[in-house]
């Protein structure tokens, strides 16, 4: 129904804002971490990591296994 769709719609939006949050204050935090942090799934994590990459709201630098971080591309 529509109630539901605007309910998750407004968790899915509170979630990438707690990501986009935390990044910003530990730059090499980990999926995992994230995941724990949030609630939800790893692949709920890498889900909004993709939404904000095509966003252009970040951008990784680095790998992942090599102490990358993550960058916050300012607007």
């Amino acid at each position: 129904t529509t109630e539901t769709t605007t309910e998750t719609n407004k968790k899915s939006v509170k979630t990438t804002e707690t990501i986009l949050k935390i990044i910003s204050t530990n730059p090499k935090i980990k999926s995992k971490e994230l995941a724990a942090v949030c609630g939800i799934t790893e692949d709920g994590v890498a889900y909004h990591i993709k939404k904000l990459k095509l966003a252009g709201k970040i951008v990784r630098i680095g790998g992942s296994r090599n102490g990358g971080e993550w960058k916050i591309v300012q607007d």
